[in-house]
Order: structure tokens, then C-alpha cells, then sequence
């Protein structure tokens, strides 16, 4: 019985000679006490304490389930209810506590309950306080109580201060604490209607009682009993564990009977136990099976629930909703997987909830939000918190985002509402910037269309001296260049990623090459100025495209193994993630860095050229001499690049906001410099100065003294 004692247990065992007897006590201390010196088959159908205290030894079978089993049930009763990412745990540091307690954590993180917050307490502790605070302020929402019934009293005097006992809680107990004791003066016996009120919603588990038709035959007889004979009888009502008891007697007989099937079996400790594997019956508690060892019989615990109008008249305890039961089959012990979960559980009747009510808390309460609509173009709040889900700025689909997202300097929204009315806004800068580029590319298109008329349609020396096919080429490139520029604008896509790498790169080498070649054909003649060799421009197109070819060859590659693609990446700046563009695929940001810096190193190799032709042509003077011109571009290009590409390179994942305006204004810059030097001394030439007439062939007057060479308007003629 409960009142044993260890050393009354001792006694006991030592002075019956059977061969065999019920171990009863449920004391822990008790069991593993005596349990080490019997030499019989032991059933023990009052012990609750794991199998690895009571049943590491051979001789001893479990009839009563273990906490482990308990605080396997409570796990899968949450995540059957689906409320698997709520819960927080109370337990008192008992060593019943601590087992159960022990076994319901490794229980929830086999089937990913998120546990939020579990506290332990003394038993009979008062101040609970700060204990149950910080369960509430954890989010928790399904509170698993491990305790007695006078620590559950104290626990709900302080959730009820917190405000705990509402719609958005559900409070589960252990068998210790899901009992009528826990709002019944253990005095008078008088339920406390009250405190009930405010247990009731409750669910729990319970070891399972008698049931059924077999127990009420039972009772029959028992209330029938002389209760001098036997102790307890002459009512309709039994102790707990009683039913248990009848059970172990049953099972023991009918393994002593499954032994003896066999001749010359002895009915040994080793041989009863193996033979209960086989032993399978209807007892007044329900169905009677043993695991594959024989050791432990399959649990079955009931559901039960506090109801407030309870399933029968006048009854105030706890109520039996539903069943579980672990699987009969070998391989559906209770470690298994997720899936099994759902058939272990029968419910008869739906589980009431706080207020009465039979619909399923939603305990998914979370905190309200700010959060930026992109279609909308407006912060809105989600009251409820879960209502919109926010979405991760990855381009087109992303609608919700994070609040702080919005005037972050990025560009979160497939329509930048995100950067509207920002102190420091990006579609104004698209604004004002395209609106330049687009002027640009007006003046581009207007230098092409001038030289096509001054060059070839209405012959003029000032254009036909510099080679209209190169002004041409450069003309086109200028706008290549400025539609590459437009790439940058709005949330980065893969393609436009591409297009930022190809266009510029191919605009910037054709401006380039197309100035070396002009460069190189004055050159070439002040070396040899008596005999002249005059280079067609079939010639010099043919040297452009070769120069271009090897930075294609470079983009392909760059493109196949580097390949520029539009994905989030973390930012450093904010630590946040932004669709940027990337350069990942085969070879990383290794690759990257080596065909950016092959281009960068071709590109330079043609501007050293490019400033040692200027140089070696500066004395050169011909009737519309531009040399000097020419130069001054290179040069340009050549500061351009020195000064813009470290700064762009530090500043990058700092400050996005200023390395786009860099590298924006630093090529527009380069295109729109070049054009102006090439283009308005022949437009205010034309224009101005010849006033559209033709000009006169006279040689040129602005020979500075004997160290000039000077080039003459039929050398002119030779040359172009």
C-alpha cells in the first residue's frame, strides 16, 4: 500500500514463502528496496516510477504505467491538438516531478514541441510569482502543469492575478493535479464551486481506471463483500489502483498457465516473465498486453477534462473524454515517428474549453506589426499578427514587407514605394538622373545624325578630318553606354544585373578603342610624314572590332562561370537581407574579381597606349588638328576610372545611396565628356564660325615654331 515503509517492506518480503507475490508499494524508495532481493516473478501493479529505476531488474513486470510513459502522453496531446509551438511547463522538483518532467522535454523535442519556458518550484512553495511570470512572458499559451493538487491550488491563485485564466490559455495537468482535490476542502470534502469555476476548461491525464462491463461485475460483488473480510468493500467504489491489482493476479495465473504448456518447464522467474508476452486479455481496466520482453504492459492512459457541465448529473471531478493507447504492433513503440501519433489517441466526446466552450482555443495570440504594402505604397498594422504574412524583398512577388525596410536606402519594392517621400529618395534620383541620361542620349543621337549630313551627305572638312566613321562609332557606343546606365535603376532583376556588365564594359572599350585608333593613325604619320601610308578606315573598324573581341570573350566566360544574378544578400550596412546584385554560379565572388579585374586591366592597357600616342602627338599640327582633343578625353576616362573604382569598392555595402550616384555620374561623366571634346569644336566650327558655308582650303596658319611638325590639308587628305 502507500503507507509502506522500507524497512516494513523488507520484513514483509522476507516472511512469505510463496513462490511468487504483487509487489503493491507505489513509494519509489520502497519498490527499489525491495525489488533487488526477490527471488519470484513480481508484478507490480501499484508502482509508477520509470522502468529504469523499478524494471532493470529481471524479475519485476510493470502493470501500471510509468511517468515515462505520462510525460510521453502529455507531449502528444499538445501536438495532437496542433498547439506545438506554445508551450510552457510548471513542475514541482519532486522526484515525480522531475522524472515526468524529464520525459515530456525529450519527448517534445523528438516530435518539435517548441518549449518556451519551463520552470521548476519546491514542492509547497508560496511565492510563485516570478515563476509564473516568466512563463506568460515566454508567449506560452499551453501551460503543462507537473505538481500535487495543493501546488496547483497555488498556482492558479497567481495566474489568476496574471490573467491567465481566459480563452487564450489552455492548462494541462499531470494525473497529480487533474483530481477533485485540487478545489475540494481536504477537511469538510465540500467542493469549492468557486475554485472549480476557475480550474474548469482543465485537461489531463489520468492512469485508466476500471471501466466497462467487467468492472461492473466486479462492483457487484464487491459491494456484496463483508467488509470485516475484506477491507474497503460493501460500496460500489474501489481504491485506484485496486482495479490494477486484479489485473496482475490474472496476468500472473495466466503466464503460470502458459508455462506449463510446456513439459519440463519450470516456473521460474525468467520463464513466467518471457511467457506473459503471449498472455492477452480483457481486463476490468481495458485490454491486457505486454510489450516484447515481457516486462512493461502496453499503457493506456485516459484523457480527462474538467467540464463545466459535466457528463453527469452532480459530478464534479474530472471527466474522460478519450483514450490513449500505445500500439500493439512491434515497431509502434513510443519513440516513433510523428505519424503514429494521431491513431493513439479515441476520444469519445469533444474536450471543453474555458467558458464553456467547445470550439478550439486560438492560442496562435502574437503581437501586432507595422508592415509596408508595396502595392499599396502604405504602412499598414496587423492587429492580429499573423493575418499577413511578411514576404522577403526577392523581387516581383514580395507585396508585404517589414516595416523597417522603408527608407533604408534600398530598393525593397518591385515599385520603389518603399524609397517615396524618404529624406533620402531614390526615385527622385532616378528622376533627376534619367532625365539628364535621357538628354544625354538626345545629344548622342544629335552628334549622330550631324555627322552623318556634315560627313557624308553634305561634305564638311571639319568633320571628314576626324574620320566621320569613328565619330560614328563612338556616337553609337555613347548610347550603349547610357542605356547600360539605365540597368541601375529600380530593384536589380538578373537580366538587368547582365546588362550592366555588358553594356558598360563593351561602350567603355569601343569609346576607348575608337580614340587609340584615331590617335594611332596621327601617329603613325608623324613618324613617317614624307611618306605617307595612308591606313583605310576598313582597316582601323577591323582594329576596333579586335579590340573588342577579347572583352567578349571575357563577359562570356563571366557570365558562364561568375554568372551576375539578382539574389538577397545580407547587407552590412542595416544587417538586413536586399535583392542585390550577385556574382555567384560555378567560380563565386572569386570569379568575379578576376574577370572584373581582366577587363579593368585590358581597358588600362589601352589607356597607357592611348596617353603615350597623345603625348607623342602633341606637337602635331594639321589644318583641324585634334590631338590635343583626343587626349584630353583619354585623360578623362583614364581620372575617371583611377578615382571612381576604389571608392565604389569601399563604400558598396556601406552606403548604397552614394556608390550608385559614383558609378552613375562617373560613366556618365566619360560618355558625355568625350562627346563634348570630339563633337562641339566641329559643331561651333560649322555652325558658328562657317556659318554652314564650305570652307576654304587653306593650309594651316598655326604652326608655332621649328620644333612643330606640321601636317598639311593634303596630307589631311591622304590621311582621312
Amino acid at each position: 500500500d502507500t503507507e509502506s515503509t522500507v524497512s516494513g517492506a523488507l520484513s514483509a518480503v522476507s516472511s512469505i514463502p510463496i513462490s511468487a507475490l504483487v509487489l503493491t508499494s507505489s513509494d519509489r524508495a520502497v519498490a527499489e528496496a525491495v525489488a533487488p532481493i526477490l527471488q519470484q516473478a513480481a508484478v507490480a501493479h501499484f508502482t509508477t516510477c520509470a522502468s529504469e529505476g523499478l524494471t532493470k531488474y529481471s524479475n519485476i513486470v510493470q502493470m501500471v504505467p510509468t511517468e515515462k510513459h505520462q510525460g510521453a502522453v502529455l507531449a502528444e496531446l499538445i501536438y495532437h491538438f496542433n498547439w506545438k509551438f506554445t508551450v510552457g511547463v510548471l513542475s514541482s522538483s519532486s522526484p515525480y516531478g522531475a522524472e515526468l518532467l524529464s520525459r515530456f522535454i525529450s519527448r517534445s523535442n523528438e516530435i518539435d514541441l517548441s518549449v518556451l519556458a519551463s520552470q521548476q518550484f519546491y514542492p509547497g512553495t508560496q511565492e510563485l510569482w516570478q515563476i509564473i511570470t516568466t512563463v506568460k512572458e515566454s508567449h506560452a499559451r499551453v501551460i503543462v502543469n507537473i505538481m500535487g493538487a495543493s501546488d496547483m491550488q497555488m498556482v492558479i491563485r497567481h495566474a489568476e492575478r496574471l490573467d491567465m485564466l481566459t480563452d487564450k490559455y489552455v492548462w494541462l495537468c499531470s494525473d497529480a493535479c487533474s483530481t477533485s482535490q485540487i478545489f475540494t476542502d481536504p477537511e469538510t470534502g465540500k467542493v469549492d464551486e468557486k475554485l472549480r469555476n476557475k480550474f474548469a476548461g482543465m485537461l489531463g491525464t489520468h492512469y485508466q481506471t476500471g471501466h466497462g462491463r467487467l468492472y461492473e461485475e466486479f462492483l457487484d460483488e464487491w459491494e456484496k463483500e463483508d467488509i470485516f473480510q475484506f477491507a474497503g468493500s460493501g460500496k460500489r467504489e474501489t481504491s485506484y489502483f485496486a482495479p490494477y491489482g486484479i489485473e496482475a493476479l490474472g496476468a500472473y495465473l495466466l503466464a503460470i498457465v502458459e508455462v506449463g504448456k510446456t513439459p519440463g518447464k519450470t516456473y521460474s522467474a525468467e520463464n513466467i516473465i518471457s511467457a506473459l508476452v503471449n498472455v492477452s486479455f480483457e481486463g476490468v481496466t481495458g485490454l491486457v498486453s505486454f510489450d516484447n520482453d515481457g516486462r512493461e504492459r502496453r499503457a493506456v492512459f485516459d484523457i480527462v477534462n474538467l467540464r463545466y457541465d459535466s457528463l453527469r448529473a452532480d459530478y464534479t471531478d474530472f471527466v474522460r473524454i478519450g483514450v490513449w493507447t500505445e500500439g500493439a504492433d512491434e515497431n509502434d513503440v513510443i519513440d516513433t515517428n510523428v505519424d503514429l501519433i494521431a491513431p493513439r489517441f479515441n476520444f469519445t466526446f469533444k474536450p471543453q474549453f474555458h467558458g464553456g466552450s467547445y470550439d478550439f482555443p486560438d492560442l496562435d495570440v502574437r503581437n501586432s506589426f507595422d508592415y509596408w504594402s508595396c502595392n499599396d505604397g502604405e504602412e499598414k498594422t496587423d492587429e492580429t499578427g499573423k493575418s499577413v504574412r511578411l514576404e522577403k524583398p526577392d523581387g516581383q512577388g514580395a507585396n508585404n514587407i517589414d516595416n523597417s525596410y522603408r527608407c533604408d536606402e534600398f530598393i525593397d519594392c518591385y515599385n520603389m514605394s518603399d524609397e517615396w517621400g524618404c529624406p533620402v529618395s531614390f526615385p527622385v534620383l532616378f528622376i533627376v538622373y534619367g532625365i539628364f541620361l535621357f538628354l544625354f542620349i538626345c545629344f548622342a543621337v544629335f552628334c549622330l545624325i550631324f555627322t552623318c549630313v556634315f560627313g557624308f551627305c553634305i561634305r564638311r572638312k571639319r568633320i571628314r578630318a576626324s574620320s566621320p566613321t569613328f565619330l560614328i562609332i563612338m556616337c553609337l557606343a555613347a548610347i550603349l553606354g547610357y542605356g547600360g546606365l539605365f540597368a541601375f535603376f529600380g530593384q536589380p532583376h538578373t537580366v538587368s544585373c547582365n546588362f550592366r556588365v555588358w553594356f558598360l564594359a563593351v561602350a567603355v572599350i569601343t569609346v576607348i578603342s575608337a580614340l587609340f585608333v584615331k590617335s594611332f593613325r596621327v601617329w603613325r604619320l608623324y613618324r613617317s610624314p614624307t611618306e605617307i601610308k595612308a591606313l583605310k578606315d576598313w582597316q582601323l573598324i577591323l582594329f576596333v572590332i579586335a579590340s573588342v573581341i577579347p572583352v567578349l570573350i571575357l563577359l562570356v566566360l563571366w557570365t558562364g562561370l561568375s554568372t551576375p544574378t539578382a539574389k538577397l544578400i545580407e547587407a552590412s550596412s542595416d544587417d538586413k537581407e536586399h535583392l542585390l546584385c550577385s556574382y555567384g554560379s560555378v567560380a563565386g565572388m572569386i570569379g568575379f574579381y578576376f574577370f572584373f579585374f581582366a577587363i579593368v586591366a585590358y581597358v588600362a592597357l589601352f589607356l597607357l597606349f592611348g596617353i603615350f600616342l597623345s603625348i607623342a602627338t602633341r606637337n602635331v599640327v594639321s589644318t583641324f588638328n585634334e590631338s590635343r582633343l583626343i587626349a584630353i578625353s583619354i585623360y578623362n576616362i583614364t581620372f575617371s576610372a583611377i578615382v571612381t573604382i576604389p571608392i565604389v569598392f569601399v563604400l558598396k555595402d556601406s552606403d548604397p545611396f552614394i556608390t550608385w550616384i559614383i558609378i552613375v555620374t562617373a560613366f556618365a561623366y566619360g560618355f558625355t565628356a568625350t562627346l563634348v571634346l570630339q563633337f562641339f569644336p566641329k559643331i561651333w566650327g560649322i555652325v558658328v564660325r562657317d556659318k554652314f558655308a564650305k570652307e576654304a582650303s587653306t593650309h594651316s596658319e598655326n604652326s608655332s615654331g621649328p620644333k612643330e611638325s606640321t601636317i598639311t590639308s593634303k596630307d589631311s587628305k591622304a590621311i582621312f
